[in-house]
């Protein structure tokens, strides 16, 4: 009895990975095990080309900010209220791409040393929880749910 290996399946609601713990036991999400699982990629309330305003970030005007954090800002242009359109959808990230907002400066350096390096300015993903759908006749951001009733489907 004392050299039998005792293994056991553990099930976990959260979406993991199969993995082992201490005792022998194996932990396996339901998700993996469950046919036509939807618990493994978040559902994004947003989707490609819907108009989004940022709910969250920094205020544009603060008179207690640092010069070079608000230049900082500035380049970024992630500031909350801010709209763009969606470009991209990242579902596995929960993540979107929004037009002229997250902006990123990266340099390309040149390839076999001939050029000169060039600065690309160019979107990076931000967080779907932190834009929120917006209409432009009413002039706020909107829950998703009201789509058809705004007309923004």
């Amino acid at each position: 009895m004392a050299g039998q290996s005792r293994t056991s399946v553990r099930y976990s609601n959260s979406p993991v990975s199969k993995k082992i713990t201490m005792g022998g036991t194996t932990v396996l999400s339901r998700a993996l095990v469950k046919p036509g699982a939807t618990n493994l990629t978040p559902k994004i309330h947003l989707k490609r080309g819907d108009m989004v305003m940022l709910i969250s970030g920094p205020k544009k005007k603060d008179p207690k900010r640092d010069a070079k954090v608000t230049k900082r800002l500035d380049e970024r242009n992630a500031y909350k209220g801010t709209t763009g359109k969606v470009v991209a959808v990242f579902p596995e990230q929960g993540k979107v791409l929004v037009e002229g907002v997250n902006m990123l400066s990266t340099v390309i350096k040149p390839k076999m040393g001939a050029g000169k390096s060039t600065l690309v300015r160019q979107e990076a993903p931000i967080f779907a929880s932190k834009c929120m759908l917006y209409s432009a006749q009413s002039k706020k951001p909107v829950r998703a749910e009201f789509r058809k009733r705004e007309g923004l489907e």
